[in-house]
This record gives C-alpha cells, structure tokens and sequence, in this order.
C-alpha cells in the first residue's frame, strides 16, 4: 500500500509518501532521506523493500517539491529526526527495527542524525557527502539545484555549504554510531560525489561497518539499479536477523 502522508517539523508542513508493507506488522521500517534537491528518489528501493516486508517513509525536506516553508541546510537533521518521529508513532512501524537511510547530502544529514539518536537502530548512506570541507560543487550544479528550493538562490546556497563546513563532519562523529550496524555504499564512478568521500567515512568509522562499492556506478546508479538494491536488501535481511 502506498500512502500520501504529512507530518510537521518545526511548524512546517513536510509531505511525504509511506509504502506500508502487507499484514498487520509491526514490521522493520526504512526512512530515506533524499539529495541536495531530491530529483532523485530510489522510489525504486522503496517498492522492493515493501515487498520483502518492509515499511519505507520517503520525504521531502521543507521548502522542497511541496513541503513548506524555506529551504535551508541548517534544518535537515531537524526534518529527518521528525520524519523519524513520525515513523516511529505509526502502529505498523516495529520501533527495535527502524533504519535510516541517507542518499547524497541526505546522507550528510543522516550520519548527523542518526549519531545523536537512539532511535535509529541503523543507518546506511548511498552515494553520501562526509565532508564538506572537501566537497566543492560547481556552479551548474548549484543553478540546477535552487531551482527546486524555495527561498534559495545560488548565492544563499554557496555561503549555507561553507557555514555548514565550518561544523562537525560526518567523518568527525560516525564512530559515535558503533557498535550500531552502518553500511556505506558508493559507486565508483559518481561524478557529483567522489567515491573518497565513502571511504573517509568508512576509515573513521567504528565496528559493525560495512563498504560496499558498486564498480562502474554513476550518483544515481545508472545501469546499477539492481546490483545497488540487492545489495542493500541482502544487509538489510542480515541485520534483521540480528
């Protein structure tokens, strides 16, 4: 079942869409956080994971494809700890089983999330910034992107990235998430986000880590569809066991 759902963060209307798996549950659940603009979604994990039994929460931060409010990167990690929350209050939801998933800088915001919060049982990052000290994108992609951020200019973006460099890194926390499970995927030939950025994140990490990178794999896995989500549902199974 697919369900359009809503839910606030810090009085914002957030929009989402809740793929509930079948039968009464509860049942292990995936909350995915998506890119910089969420053009993409991996609504195609999201169907297979329903159908191996899984409830998966997508959203949209605020001030992006709907959700209200303005769009800021000061604001992820509050988004992704109330999409948790919503996840987390519904009856279909197993609360010992749910993981957080982070996609590009979703997965920035992720690692930040998850190493503050119990809740998260476990966290895999795909294709993710680990460091924006050492990630520069260029201005096409910043012009790309503000066109689905409300608020933003590409200016406004450029000086939020450097304010947020100037914090704590996911590569300075992630060992705080051991010994929770953690995989870390990346594919080898992304051009927005260099694979480096996965295995700095895996150097820093504590135990109960797993790397998995996908040879030949562009940001979005193109033509890596399959491998990338078999891969992630046969670690999912793994910890699920566990």
């Amino acid at each position: 079942m697919l369900i359009g759902v809503t839910f606030e963060s810090d009085g914002y209307r957030l929009l989402g869409r809740f793929y509930q798996a079948d039968g009464p549950g509860p049942h292990p659940t995936l909350v995915m956080a998506h890119g910089i603009a969420g053009v993409e979604l991996n609504l195609d994990l999201a169907d297979a994971l329903r159908d191996a039994g899984w409830n998966v929460l997508s959203f949209h931060y605020r001030g992006c494809w709907g959700s209200e409010g303005p769009y800021r990167m000061a604001t992820l990690v509050e988004d992704v700890r109330a999409a948790i929350g919503w996840a987390l209050a519904q009856p279909t939801v197993d609360p010992h089983r749910l993981v957080l998933l982070g996609y590009s800088m979703g997965g920035w915001a992720a690692v930040l999330t998850a190493v503050q919060d119990p809740r998260v049982y476990a966290l895999i990052t795909l294709s993710t910034v680990s460091d924006l000290r050492t990630w520069a994108p260029g201005d096409g992609m910043l012009v790309d992107w503000v066109r689905f951020m409300n608020g933003m200019t590409v200016e406004i973006l450029r000086e939020e990235l450097r304010a947020q460099a100037e914090r704590p890194q996911p590569v300075d926390v992630v060992d705080q998430l051991s010994p929770r499970p953690l995989l870390i995927m990346h594919g080898t030939a992304d051009p927005v986000v260099h694979h480096r950025q996965s295995l700095m994140l895996h150097h820093r990490a504590g135990l109960n880590t797993d790397l998995a990178l996908i040879d030949g794999g562009d940001h979005r896995y193109t033509g890596r569809r399959r491998v990338m989500i078999q891969r992630i549902q046969r670690w999912l199974e793994t910890i699920r066991r566990s």
